[in-house]
């Protein structure tokens, strides 16, 4: 298990206190462990999705409570807002990815998709979609990847359907349902809450050949091959993910985020991504329900989005309200 001290986030425990202020000393310099809390402006943000840009240094990220686009940069703890809730239609933001100056954006239960050209700074609307269903029984849009072609890939949580956003012309884009899924062979559960929340993550592989998906309500992976629509589970040890949300590839390592055990697990891939072996987890004392995981260079982001707590917009909630402002943990990536 791959353990980082704790000593500099004892803040977080602190009863009555808040984290702004508890935290004021260590959000803008890295602590003991080399950590950097990033806080998001804002009381209701639920923060969920985060994807990066290597090239600058900075990260997005997304509200599902409110649909606001926020930025970070590596280092410097504090998080702007680039794009308000609202805009653009956009009500919630669930999966955030970013490639070649273009940002995609997924909305949940709203059925909507949206991909932007920040490569200037501020997001300009590109192209937006909507994929005809709303409310969480009939569409639940999770996450969202660039392939190396530049087609953005859409999991729905509970419509058994694989969307994609092609590039069409210059700066334009076309809607698609790529895939239907064989509910009996991937296992697909009809259900309210957590139980039916089926593919949520997901990755592409850098030749471009495959989809890895993340499967929460079975804790599995699965591998698609992108040309032949066929899919296939992923060989993995006895429990080695469990509850498992966003995923970030770097070569054939995979870090998952895993919601209940918080903690983000770190798998090793065969080099046919068939099957994985787990070296194991990383574990923080400022994760709180992480959804999602990101390598920038030689640090990972790591999205606290509390949706365990009271007024979480999430298929889970809790009676505790949520610790504010909400935050993202900075860490270095294991060796």
């Amino acid at each position: 298990m791959l353990r980082f001290p704790s000593k500099a986030f004892r803040c977080l425990a602190v009863a009555g206190l808040g984290l702004a202020m508890i935290c004021a000393a260590t959000a803008q310099q890295p602590s003991a462990d080399g950590a950097v809390i990033h806080t998001f402006p804002g009381d209701l943000v639920y923060p969920e999705s985060v994807a990066v840009d290597p090239a600058s240094g900075r990260f997005y990220v997304g509200s599902v409570k409110q649909g606001t686009l926020f930025r970070g940069e590596l280092g410097k703890g504090s998080i702007e807002e680039i794009s308000p809730g609202g805009a653009d239609g956009r009500e919630m933001a669930t999966g955030v990815f970013f490639a070649n100056g273009r940002l995609a954006v997924v909305g949940r239960q709203t059925g909507k998709m949206f991909i932007y050209d920040v490569a200037a700074g501020e997001p300009k609307l590109l192209s937006s979609f909507h994929n005809g269903l709303s409310g969480p029984e009939n569409t639940f849009l999770n996450d969202v990847v660039f392939a190396p072609d530049g087609s953005a890939f859409v999991t729905d949580s509970v419509n058994p359907v694989l969307y994609r956003m092609v590039p069409d012309g210059a700066d334009k884009y076309r809607m698609e349902e790529y895939a239907h899924w064989d509910v009996k062979q991937v296992g697909w559960v009809r259900a309210p809450g957590a139980p039916g929340i089926n593919f949520n993550g997901l990755v592409v592989t850098p030749d471009g050949k495959y989809l890895i998906l993340s499967k929460r309500n079975d804790s599995s992976l699965y591998r698609f091959e992108i040309a032949s629509k066929h899919i296939t589970k992923v060989q993995l040890p006895d429990k080695a993910l469990f509850t498992q949300d966003g995923l970030f590839l770097d070569g054939r390592t995979l870090y998952a985020a895993q919601n209940t055990p918080q903690s983000v697990a770190i798998l090793d891939f065969a080099s046919d991504y068939a099957s994985a072996v787990k070296r194991g987890e990383i574990t923080h004392p400022s994760f709180r329900f992480p959804t999602s995981v990101a390598k920038i260079r030689d640090r990972l982001i790591v999205v606290s989005a509390q949706f365990d707590t009271k007024g979480s917009p999430a298929a889970v909630s809790g009676d505790t309200p949520p610790k504010q402002p909400f935050w993202a943990t900075e860490l270095p990536a294991p060796k």
